[in-house]
Parts: C-alpha cells; structure tokens; sequence
C-alpha cells in the first residue's frame, strides 16, 4: 500500500485531499514489488500538492465532473514529481526535502525510468479527459518545462545575467506549470475563455511569488527547514535574483563579483555573500517583489464572484507564502506597502 504524505493541514473543504490521494496510489502502483518499493518511497517524500490544489479549486468554481477533475490533479503532480526527479539528476542533488533523492539512493539509471514513468502515468489519465484542450496546455507547458532546463544549463555560473532573463527562466521552469494548472482546471469546468486566461495568470503570478522566495530562503534560511544545503543553487551555479540584484548595487556588487568568480564553497565565503546580500538590500528587495505578485495575484481572483472556493483559492495561495515568510529571519519580517503600479509587471507571455 502507498503512503501519500501531504499536508492535510491545507486541506480546504472543497479539495477533496482523500479521494486524490487514493486515486495517486492507485495510478502510481504498478505491480513490481522493487519498483513499487521506489514509488512509494517518492510518494512518501512528495509535497502538499499546490498544483493539484489549484487544479481542483479552478474547476470547482464552475459545475465539473469531480472524478475527472481528480484525473487532471493527479496528473498536474504526477508532471511536477517527474520533473524534480529529472532535476536532481541534472543537479546531482544528495536531498530532496530532507531526504535522500532517488538518484542518491538508486542511481541514476534507475531515477530517468522512474521520471519517464510518472511522465507516461500523467499522459495516460490526461488522454482519459478527452479534452484536447488539456491535452495541448499539459503537453506545451511540459515542452516549456523542458526548454527551461536546457536554457538554465547554459546560464550557470553567469554573472551578467539580467532580471529579464531570470524571470524568462522561472517561468520556464516553475511559473509555467502553476499557470497551466489553474489554466486546465477551468478548461474541465467550461468557464469562459476570459476567465480561464485570469486564472492562468493568477497561476504565472503565485509561481512567481513561490519561486523568488524558495529563492530568499536559500540563502536565509538552514539546511533542516529547507530539506538541502543552504546556497545549493549558487554553489551550483544557478544565478538567482537575490544575487542579480546585489551585483548592480554600487557599494557591494564589485566585490560581490570578485567572491563568486572564485566560487563559493568555503564556508567563509558562504557567509560573506550572505553578508553582501542582506546589507545590499537584494534580500529585503526580493521579498519585496514576492509579495508584490502574491498581492497581483489575489488582486485577480476579486473580479471573480467571491464564493467559498474562490475563498479556499485566496488561502492556499496566503498559506503558501506566509508559510514561506515565516521560515525567514526577524530582518525580513517588516516589509515597506506594496506599490501595484501594473508597470512594475513585464511578464512573459503565457504559450
């Protein structure tokens, strides 16, 4: 038997966290005992499944098969569980939320057939909606997803790397898949083509918001919280906004630079790059800017009819980033008033 762990904490009313836990077990079990062993191990070590969250409660707003929804939320993880197992591979990540990765356990071989499994398992309840529609939004955003690895691989350790090209990056790797969540979950519930593409920017907004704190947190937050070393993305190459933003700053970018040239193993200059970043103001500036999309984001779901899963929505997307807003330190807990000047918001298209 599978053992599903997410936080049933989040667990609004009309997220039916039962029903698609057992549907995940069911899709997941495939009857060889080794690799049943290795599913149940990821499924055990999975998240609180934000996406299938925003898949259900986008569809629930509109009258929708329950059954059908389920499919397509389970999917949606099953899409997002296969990429983190293809990441850690790419990455050589020891952890993955604290535990051990698949690929540290099981090697690598064994990890890319795990990936393309649930890949397979998410292609075939997706066939099953008879949607099209699903169909071309699921594909085209795992195509994105992909583009985005490709595109991550060939910007590590560049140091000339500009706003536009992370934000370019985070939709690609993990906006993208927020969006279309929300985006198919409308699509099962027949809303109106206006309102499927609010929703879908709702999603591209929360990603936002979720990816530049995950970002903070790196380097504020410890090991234990965040379930890896703390600065694995820059020891790893991976440019994030915090750093984009403490390089252009006039006093501390200089140096800032001269210390990554070298790299940032030692722990010496581990601690001076945090340093920089938090007397720049790039740590404060990118929290700043993700409560900046959170508010965007729940700015839009006001022009829907304020029902109760409209409701549930505003809270799985509060619960995401005060949770995350908390795991910071004392310095971060005051933020200056959002200023939701609509140009402040270049965002890349939605494909």
């Amino acid at each position: 038997m599978f053992t599903i762990n997410t936080d049933a904490t989040i667990g609004y009313s009309h997220f039916p966290i039962q029903k698609v836990n057992e549907r995940m077990q069911e899709v997941l079990y495939c009857g060889n005992p080794e690799f049943d062993h290795i599913l149940n191990y990821l499924a055990e070590n999975s998240g609180k499944m934000l996406r299938p969250r925003m898949v259900y409660l986008s569809g629930a707003m509109y009258p929708h098969d329950e059954n059908l929804l389920i499919n397509i939320a389970v999917a949606v993880e099953l899409i997002h569980l296969a990429s983190l197992v293809h990441d850690d591979i790419i990455d050589n990540s020891q952890l993955r939320r604290g535990k051990p990765s698949l690929n540290q356990r099981w090697g690598n071989q064994v990890s890319v057939l795990t990936g393309d499994y649930l890949f397979a398992a998410a292609f075939n309840l997706i066939s099953q909606s008879n949607s099209a529609a699903v169909m071309e939004n699921l594909t085209s955003t795992i195509k994105v997803m992909c583009s985005g690895e490709i595109k991550q691989l060939g910007l590590l350790f560049n140091l000339n790397l500009s706003e536009e090209d992370y934000f370019d990056k985070t939709y690609r790797k993990t906006a993208c898949l927020f969006a279309s969540s929300c985006a198919v979950g409308a699509i099962l519930g027949k809303a109106p083509e206006k309102q499927i593409r609010m929703l879908e920017q709702f999603g591209l907004y929360l990603g936002y918001a979720y990816q530049i704190i995950d970002d903070v947190l790196d380097f504020v937050s410890d090991s234990e919280l965040l379930g890896k070393p703390v600065a694995n993305d820059l020891s790893q190459g991976n440019i994030t906004l915090p750093v984009i933003l403490a390089l252009k700053d006039h006093r501390q970018g200089e140096k800032l630079r001269n210390i990554l040239q070298n790299g940032v193993s030692q722990a010496t200059k581990l601690n001076q790059v945090q340093k920089i970043l938090e007397e720049s103001g790039a740590l404060e500036e990118s929290v700043y800017l993700s409560r900046q999309y959170l508010e965007l984001g729940l700015n839009l779901l006001e022009e829907f009819p304020q029902t109760a899963v409209i409701e549930d929505m505003k809270s799985l997307s509060r619960y995401l980033l005060e949770g995350y807003y908390k795991k910071l330190s004392p310095d971060f807990s005051v933020i200056p008033p959002l200023d939701l000047s609509p140009e402040l918001y270049d965002t890349p298209p939605i494909v």
